[in-house]
């Protein structure tokens, strides 16, 4: 049992247990794993999108026009005025589910009739509320029954029913935040009552490919993409989500100060003023929401792709199982851990690239730590029965051999013929001359006889070890030792002969 439990295949147990967790997946483990992904995702170089700009309500516009909210002519302006920059489309992200203090409502939504492609938001929710039917476009479900698809939420909360009927879109703004509060995927589609409605970004494209409707792809285990049939399909989770590219930025204006031409780009408009809207954490930091909105539209509409694999749970499992194996062999090495070092490079360096190629999240960080784990297990578990082993032939041949040929046992056991073998020794035998009278000339002081032996034999030890000899047994005034055994000793007769000459 000792020895089994000494050997550094006992890993296999740490192995094992660590695959159960993988397999529960904690919360600690999926946090740690979305932080690596965030690593991923925010590992390209940033760049100015060219299909997405932002017009921030920021400190200096409530400045120059006075307290928030401001009468929704001023809404009205700010529309006309971005469109007459040459905006594509407005999507103005501030929801106006009361009707106007200042009574400017019908002046917004003569705009948004004049212009006829404005965007507002509304919010999903999880109360259950009494209030006018919310905006919802035309969905064409495809492969299954949506009633139980998607992120569910009791009510939506529309704008007052006059840009209901006004505006060209509106699309739900709820983000989906991670375990650890992070907003890393964006629902494509929430699901209310059994309806489904589009985000913000999904109404948009609509909007500005000027479809009346949308598409949505359901099977057996949810949601798998949406579409709008003049763009391509969008590959979604089942919860319909997809996942924030964050290597594009979206210019940003001031609404005090807009530029003189858009070209032709999208537009949202959103809240920046201090106290006027709450940051996102998002895996570039903390963005306002519309800024959320602004990277996933980009993000779809530049057709990327990340995904999270199906098979890349089973591939990281497999992976960490068969490296494991692998580097429990290279335990029986000295400098095998540089293999662990080599692999976690090689592996960092794997996923950023081909993240980079195929948008694909791969997760290391477990399989790494579980490779590490056992392999320190395995070594540890080496270290001490090589320590023990050490000790053992300390204990058998310190008293009989010399410091070095027991430091050289110790360094390569292989060199013990635990079998036993027949070889050719040099064999010494010694006595006191006399010990006779000596004993009856010292009488009843034994410790003085012991005093004198003692002295004799360890010099005639110290000796023997000297000349590389192996010190056999005492036998009463006699010693016995013998060259060229436990070790090779090719010149064992003239070592023996030589500590027989000095013993004369």
């Amino acid at each position: 049992m000792k020895k089994i439990l000494m050997s550094p295949w006992t890993a296999i147990i740490t192995l094992f247990l660590m695959l159960c967790i993988r397999v529960d997946d904690p919360s600690f483990v999926e946090s740690i794993r979305l932080r690596y992904f965030d690593q991923l995702i925010t590992s390209k170089p940033v760049t100015n999108s060219e299909q997405i700009k932002i017009v921030n309500i920021d400190d200096e516009t409530i400045r120059q026009k006075g307290q928030f909210p401001f009468p929704r002519d001023e809404y009205a302006k700010l529309i006309d005025s971005l469109y007459a920059r040459n905006a594509g489309l407005v999507v103005f992200n501030v929801m106006m589910s009361e009707p106007d203090r200042f009574g400017k409502d019908n002046v917004l939504a003569s705009v948004m009739n004049t212009q006829k492609s404005v965007v507002l938001p509304q919010v999903a929710t999880t109360e259950k509320l009494k209030t006018i039917p919310p905006f919802r476009p035309g969905v064409s479900v495809i492969g299954g029954d949506p009633a139980n698809t998607g992120v569910k939420y009791e009510s939506i909360q529309p704008n007052i029913s006059l840009f209901n009927n006004s505006a060209a879109g509106i699309g739900v703004v709820n983000t989906l935040p991670e375990i650890d509060g992070v907003t890393r995927r964006l629902p494509m589609v929430v699901n209310s009552g059994g309806n489904l409605y589009p985000s913000i970004s999904l109404e948009t494209l609509r909007v500005a490919a000027g479809d009346t409707s949308f598409q949505v792809k359901v099977s057996d285990n949810g949601i798998e993409a949406v579409r709008i049939p003049k763009f391509g399909k969008i590959q979604t989770d089942e919860l319909g989500r997809i996942w924030v590219d964050w290597s594009t930025r979206p210019v940003e204006y001031s609404a005090s100060n807009l530029p003189k031409d858009f070209g032709g780009s999208i537009v949202i408009v959103g809240l920046t003023a201090k106290g006027l809207n709450n940051p996102v954490a998002t895996a570039r930091g903390s963005v306002y929401p519309h800024q959320l909105q602004a990277a996933i539209l980009d993000t779809v509409v530049s057709g990327k792709n990340i995904t999270r694999p199906d098979y890349a749970n089973g591939a990281e499992i497999l992976a960490t199982i068969i490296l494991c194996i692998i580097l429990l062999f290279l335990t029986r090495y000295t400098h095998g851990y540089i293999a662990i070092i080599i692999l976690g490079i090689a592996s960092y360096y794997g996923s950023l690239e081909l993240f980079s190629r195929t948008g694909s999240l791969i997760d290391i960080t477990f399989p790494l730590f579980t490779i590490f784990i056992c392999f320190a297990h395995g070594y540890v578990v080496k270290f001490l029965s090589e320590l023990r082993q050490k000790l053992q032939i300390k204990k058998q041949f310190g008293t009989y051999l010399s410091p070095a040929m027991v430091e050289k046992l110790q360094h390569n056991p292989e060199l013990l013929a635990l079998g036993g073998e027949s070889r050719e020794l040099s064999i010494m035998f010694t006595d006191v001359r006399g010990f006779t009278s000596i004993s009856e000339h010292y009488g009843k002081d034994v410790q003085g006889l012991t005093k004198i032996m003692n002295r004799y034999m360890t010099a005639m030890t110290a000796k023997i070890l000297q000349n590389n000899g192996t010190l056999d047994k005492y036998i009463g005034d006699a010693q016995m030792a013998f060259w060229n055994a436990p070790l090779d000793d090719p010149n064992h007769a003239k070592n023996a002969v030589k500590r027989s000459e000095e013993h004369t």
